[in-house]
């Protein structure tokens, strides 16, 4: 059951997991801020959950993201 006001993002899905389509990337535009922040923390909720994140804590995982974004930079 949703929240009163609760953003119904359920249908809402991306041809690819790693290099977004054209079509993706204008699907995401389309998205209020409040649906990209929503469709990010349901992505994040889902790899935590996942078979990989059983193997190390959810800090353990987020240090190691973080660790690798800043890097990036």
């Amino acid at each position: 059951m949703s929240k009163p006001g609760a953003l119904d993002i359920s249908q809402i899905s991306f041809a690819s997991t790693a290099f977004p389509t054209e079509a993706d990337m204008t699907l995401w535009r389309s998205l209020s801020p409040a649906e990209q922040r929503a469709l990010i923390l349901r992505d994040v909720e889902e790899g935590l959950r996942g078979p990989a994140a059983k193997k190390a804590s959810k800090d353990e995982i987020m240090a190691e993201a973080l660790a690798e974004t800043t890097h990036a930079l």
